[in-house]
């Protein structure tokens, strides 16, 4: 079973799906899990302040998201 700390995680100033700039003090950050990747924009100042730990859970989110009974 996947566990977030198994994303692994790539920060990148350029849409993954496109090449366009990121907004201007803007950071895309990139998640793979296996074969599945996702992405998402944050404030570049605010990403500052999280850990990788916050990251990889946050994609782990988007990657493999929880079904409720």
């Amino acid at each position: 079973m996947s566990k977030f700390k198994d994303v692994v995680v790539t920060l990148s100033k350029k849409d993954p799906k496109t090449g366009d700039p990121a907004a201007a003090g803007h950071t895309f950050v990139i998640g793979v899990l296996g074969n599945k990747k996702t992405w998402y924009e944050i404030e570049s100042e605010q990403l500052n302040k999280l850990q990788n730990d916050d990251l990889q859970q946050a994609l782990f989110k988007l990657l493999h998201p929880q079904t409720h009974h």
